[in-house]
């Protein structure tokens, strides 16, 4: 019971952070994917007990995780591995921002700004879940003011996603549709190659400009079986006490 106490002591003790976009419809979304609707089901205003809506969405809708199974086909069975199966300790752990604000459109991190980062920092460890802030989500908007957002953007190379793995870091997140641009998503995409090594995907995060460099990161993905992915609620946890005596008993 006195690890449970101490344990929400540190917890309560956290500034928490929420890194998700609300899920609404006409949020921004990936061309190819279907749209998000929220569609009144019941309600006291019509007679009835309660309130209540119906969903009807996309796995990649609004701030969500990519499972391996979105681009690894069942030809590799050991890595095709959908979102009920990915292990919940996955997505908690030790956050890491990299803070990639300026830069354009369809231009990439390259793995020299990793190591440069690492410098200054201190290492990339197996475990981290490393966000990408190219501060993107400023231009996140309702349709049709979701232009911006959807025509292009910034992304993480190939070697810098390859000295990801080697790193053998948990996840990598972006705060844009995706971390291949579209040239990237037409000719050589590091989808397939990360999600292989099962480095998980976290798409369309917001707040990353109000992280520190470390911090705790937790995000749940439903329980969809045989899903590609699934929406998350991600936060970050940043008063360094509270993240410290979360880990310690972990």
């Amino acid at each position: 019971m006195s690890n449970a106490l101490d344990l929400l002591a540190g917890l309560r003790r956290a500034r928490v952070i929420d890194l998700s976009q609300v899920l609404e419809e006409h949020m921004p979304n990936y061309p190819t994917h279907s749209k998000f609707f929220h569609s009144l089901w019941g309600s006291y205003w019509h007679g009835g007990r309660s309130l209540s809506y119906q969903l009807v969405m996309h796995e990649h809708n609004g701030t969500h995780v990519d499972a391996p199974a979105h681009f690894i086909s069942d030809a590799q069975p050991e890595a095709h591995v959908t979102i009920e199966r990915v292990p919940v300790a996955r997505l908690l752990g030790r956050g890491v921002r990299l803070n990639c604000q300026g830069m354009k459109a369809g231009e990439y991190v390259p793995k020299s700004r990793l190591i440069d980062w690492e410098g200054q920092h201190g290492a990339l460890e197996a475990g981290d879940i490393v966000l990408f802030d190219f501060a993107w989500s400023a231009k996140w908007g309702l349709r049709p003011n979701d232009q911006h957002y959807v025509e292009d953007w910034p992304g993480v190379s190939m070697d810098a996603a390859k000295y990801l793995i080697s790193k053998q870091v948990a996840a990598i997140g972006v705060d844009t549709l995706s971390p291949d641009p579209p040239e990237a998503l037409r000719t050589r995409p590091i989808h397939p190659v990360v999600l292989e090594k099962q480095v998980l995907i976290i798409e369309n995060l917001c707040n990353l400009d109000q992280l520190p460099d470390f911090f705790l990161f937790l995000a749940l993905p439903l329980k969809i079986r045989e899903g590609s992915g699934s929406p998350i609620r991600a936060v970050a946890l940043v008063e360094q006490l509270a993240v410290l005596s979360f880990v310690s008993v972990l």
